[in-house]
């Protein structure tokens, strides 16, 4: 499967599917890199906090999660593409615009739960990590990134 195969399966999924399909092989990876984002990585890495949040919720966590550093959406890899090379050359597309509007508001969220899991609420931070807006966001940030290197890839 090509990467751009594995993008739009990606948009092809239908909304609250546990995971994206098998990536394509490593050989592949340079392939879903546009303008210094492998946005493969990108939408590996939100899938997977999730897992961390999880974690950190479950008191099995071994990382130092700060709300202070979650929350902000300019502190990971794609959020530090996106308010540089990212916004610069695709700042007027709307994919993009959507798509960095629902970055934001995931890392929020995910803020949220970290902050709720602190004060000792882990039921409730579970809930939020499971049924709130996180789930929608998360999924939002995979679909566009998707859709955004779709759009790239094709020339469009």
């Amino acid at each position: 499967m090509s990467a751009l195969d594995w993008f739009k399966r990606i948009l092809g999924q239908k909304e609250g599917e546990a995971s994206p399909p098998s990536p394509p092989p490593a050989a592949d990876a340079s392939a879903m890199e546009v303008a210094g984002l492998n946005f493969m990585t990108a939408i590996e890495a939100h899938i997977k906090w999730k897992s961390r949040l999880e974690s950190y919720i479950q008191g099995t966590s071994q990382e130092n999660l700060k709300v202070e550093v979650v929350c902000r959406d300019d502190q990971c890899p794609l959020g530090k593409w996106i308010y540089s090379t990212g916004g610069e050359r695709f700042g007027t597309l709307d994919t993009f615009g959507e798509m960095k509007g629902h970055h934001a508001l995931f890392h929020q969220c995910a803020g949220r739960i970290l902050e709720t899991a602190q004060a000792g609420k882990k039921e409730e931070a579970m809930r939020l990590l499971q049924y709130g807006d996180y789930v929608r966001a998360s999924e939002q940030v995979k679909r566009l990134l998707a859709k955004l290197y779709v759009r790239l890839s094709a020339g469009a």
